[in-house]
């Protein structure tokens, strides 16, 4: 019986350290996994922290990307509203020119019908030539047509300026008009007589606003308007001129400028 318990109490005094050692060993087997997640842990924390900071700097250059695209569109449309303004004052400025022209071509009209009137009472068919013989115009439009071909070609100025101006009167709606009236300015100019060429240029740019003889008329008129002091009217013609013939329309405006200081 002894014998029996001794026993027992042995087995029971070596069990319980065993169990002891079991413990141990799984606490110590848990220590070792919570710090290696842990570590696990710290990181993918390490690696969340470095997204979050290359994001952030992300969205900031972002930021002033659009800002800086925000500042350019906003300069481009300052400077296309600059642009809009000074075309706008362009415009302006060429219909205030317009405005005057016009306004002076309405006031010349009654000059213009005078001439007409002057065309018409010359002489009816008949006009004195450089010899100081009278001389009869043919009665028809070939027949006059015909002379001033001949006085063209003979270089009779006198008696061609006459038989245009007969031409002018009687077939005002004819269809070679337009080049006898941008004859007749020129020779008027030649002849000095300003004030009817700035007459008979007007009256020519108002039948033939597009005519082919516009250029001519213009820079007569304003070379007549400089050689009368009317340094408006040529300016504004020359300007107008500069559209159809870039250099006559510089040579003369220079010479505007210095005639009319």
């Amino acid at each position: 019986m002894r014998f029996r318990i001794t026993c027992l109490v042995l087995a029971v005094l070596f069990a319980f350290p065993s169990m002891g050692f079991v413990c141990a060993t799984r606490v110590e087997k848990m220590e070792a996994d919570i710090e290696a997640l842990q570590i696990q842990f710290n990181d993918v924390q390490k690696r969340l922290n470095n997204d979050q900071t290359q994001l952030t700097s992300m969205i900031l250059r972002a930021d002033k990307k659009l800002e800086e695209l925000s500042g350019t569109q906003d300069k481009s449309a300052e400077s296309v509203a600059q642009q809009n303004v000074q075309l706008a004052l362009e415009l302006e400025q060429e219909r205030a020119e317009l405005a005057s022209m016009r306004g002076r071509l309405e006031v010349q009209q009654k000059t213009i019908e005078s001439l007409q009137e002057s065309l018409q009472s010359v002489m009816g068919s008949i006009s004195s030539t450089g010899g100081g013989n009278a001389v009869i115009l043919p009665s028809d439009q070939a027949g006059l047509e015909a002379y001033i071909i001949q006085k063209r070609t003979a270089g009779d100025k006198a008696a061609l300026k006459t038989a245009i101006a007969e031409y002018v009167s009687r077939y005002p709606d004819d269809a070679k008009l337009e080049s006898y009236l941008a004859e007749y300015v020129g020779i008027l100019y030649a002849d000095k007589q300003y004030g009817e060429v700035i007459t008979s240029s007007t009256m020519y740019l108002q039948k033939f606003p597009n005519g082919a003889k516009k250029a001519d008329v213009i820079y007569h008129m304003g070379m007549a308007g400089m050689e009368t002091g009317n340094c408006q009217l040529a300016t504004i013609s020359f300007k107008e001129l500069k559209k159809l013939d870039a250099n006559r329309a510089k040579d003369a405006l220079d010479l505007a400028q210095t005639k009319c200081k």
